[in-house]
């Protein structure tokens, strides 16, 4: 069981009926209510609250409008920031940009790193040749991978660990691969993942979750088809909230699942 934070999305709502419209969309997926016999996964939470630590920007000169929505955790965050709101007041471009602006300082350092070593391999190219291909933690290939002196190097520096699930924080999944972008598209790419939350719950109904997007395939690489799948959610996230009518509500929620 662990906290995470979802985006759910509600149809227009008055400010006063946010706590209802968000208790019957979650409903469908507590973990205390008859749940479809079908549902393996037997309910998405048992807790809930709104915000957690408000991060999306206001758009400016609507700071102090009535209609957004601030959990307890805002207060901290000052009055540029809020937990949801109608999609119009909320200013999802600039979460985008600041995304974008911290991938090419991260581009920069990488390009600077790599310039003093020999080119490094993807991690699926030791995957693909492992002599242990159903192994879950794939530690032939996955020590391959390190041994590479760049990844040494960023294993040094950062704190990398041998984990099949740890990935260079803010950097994605390989970094190999991602890296070996242009930098515009690797600032494009990071801010198309910016908005993405655990979860989302669209105007539908429908949860989408990527942890619940497993793969079949075994060992190390169906981690990282999980990997790529994970990708698919958040472009899929991004496109949807940026499309999103200006008048639905965007809420950010701490759910306990």
């Amino acid at each position: 069981m662990a906290w995470e934070i979802i985006t759910v999305c509600l149809d227009p709502v008055d400010r006063r009926e946010i706590d209802v419209a968000l208790a019957a969309a979650m409903r469908p997926y507590d973990r205390d209510a008859p749940q479809d016999p079908d549902d393996e996964w037997g309910g998405r939470w048992d807790r809930l609250r709104i915000g957690w630590s408000a991060r999306i920007p206001v758009v400016g000169g609507y700071e102090d409008d009535l209609r957004l929505v601030r959990g307890d955790s805002s207060e901290d965050t000052g009055p540029g920031y809020c937990d949801g709101g109608p999609r119009a007041l909320l200013d999802l471009g600039a979460v985008r940009t600041a995304a974008a602006e911290a991938a090419g300082r991260e581009w920069d350092e990488w390009q600077q790193m790599t310039a003093a070593f020999p080119p490094a391999r993807p991690l699926v190219h030791f995957v693909e040749s492992s002599a242990e291909p159903h192994d879950y933690f794939g530690r032939e290939a996955w020590q391959a991978y390190h041994s590479q002196p760049l990844l040494a190097a960023v294993a040094n520096r950062y704190g990398f660990t041998t984990a099949p699930f740890q990935r260079i924080p803010n950097w994605g999944d390989d970094p190999v691969v991602s890296f070996g972008l242009a930098r515009v598209d690797f600032m494009a790419l990071r801010a198309r993942e910016a908005l993405a939350t655990d979860g989302l719950l669209t105007l539908s109904g429908e949860w989408l979750d990527p942890d619940l997007m497993g793969s079949s395939a075994p060992g190390l690489a169906g981690q990282l088809d999980n990997l790529r799948l994970r990708r698919d959610y958040l472009h899929f996230t991004d496109l949807y909230l940026m499309e999103l009518p200006p008048d639905a509500v965007l809420l950010h929620v701490h759910i306990h699942c």
